[in-house]
């Protein structure tokens, strides 16, 4: 069932005109190592987000409850709590979902209209959590939450694309993009001349010493050669020396790591 509705999502991403690159996990793999990442996206959150949306699905462990009760009378909140507990097992379902939609920083009102499909995936996903939480104890329900987001996780950040550089001038027009791994991405690097001038330089998902061997640049230290590039650099002024701007703008990336 999560299946259908990523697929929604992804459908809502293609043609929509919501703004997708802004997103909380995108902020997570760009600020975050891979480790810092698996303990606060695949550990961390997930553990808080139990807490708060499955624990108190047990009457035992809702201590928001059994403080009202204290207050009003035990019996008479314990007895409201489980005559009404399927609105209420259904009312945490859906807010755990619609939580989510905080993690779209999209600010346009079209993001409230498809909110109820873009958190989809997660109202499906609170669920089944819901349903192993209440069957099978807290710790699977917590330990299903931690398995899905640390291979979410890993896949963002493995195919992720941080956006470094946008130029348009009148010399030229260069977008840089920089992935942390090709993850089975083809390798290109194409250079367009026009006799000894560079016009035109496509690349994906090239380290940059496989640059600097197409270009004659001197290469750097293995330590700083692992991330990977996308690049699209096209040429208006044939006079500037557009190898020394992509190899300053490359070099201004790596020195920022």
């Amino acid at each position: 069932m999560i299946i259908p509705a990523v697929f929604i999502v992804f459908l809502i991403q293609e043609f929509s005109e919501l703004d997708f690159d802004n997103h909380a996990i995108s902020d997570l793999t760009n600020n975050y190592g891979l480790l810092a990442l698996i303990l606060v996206g695949g550990i961390l959150m997930p553990f808080i987000e139990e807490l708060l949306f499955r624990l108190p699905l047990n009457y035992k462990r809702n201590y928001l409850f059994k403080l009202v009760g204290r207050i009003i009378g035990r019996e008479k909140v314990k007895n409201f709590w489980f005559k009404y507990f399927k609105i209420f097992f259904y009312l945490f379902i859906i807010a755990f979902g619609l939580v989510h939609i905080t993690n779209y920083r999209d600010e346009s009102t079209d993001i409230l209209l498809f909110s109820p499909f873009l958190v989809l995936p997660q109202i499906i996903g609170g669920t089944i959590m819901a349903y192993l939480r209440m069957n099978l104890g807290f710790a699977w329900g917590f330990l299903q939450h931690a398995i899905f987001n640390t291979a979410l996780m890993l896949i963002t950040f493995y195919t992720n694309l941080e956006e470094k550089v946008t130029i348009d001038n009148n010399d030229f027009k260069l977008k840089i993009e920089v992935a942390e791994n090709r993850f089975g991405k083809e390798k290109i690097i194409n250079i367009n001349r026009d006799f000894d001038f560079i016009t035109e330089i496509d690349i994906k998902y090239a380290k940059f010493n496989q640059i600097a061997k197409q270009l004659n640049w001197d290469s750097i230290d293995s330590k700083h050669n692992y991330k990977h590039y996308n690049i699209d650099f096209t040429i208006k002024n044939l006079e500037i020396k557009s190898d020394s701007v992509l190899q300053k703008h490359l070099m201004e990336i790596i020195e920022d790591q």
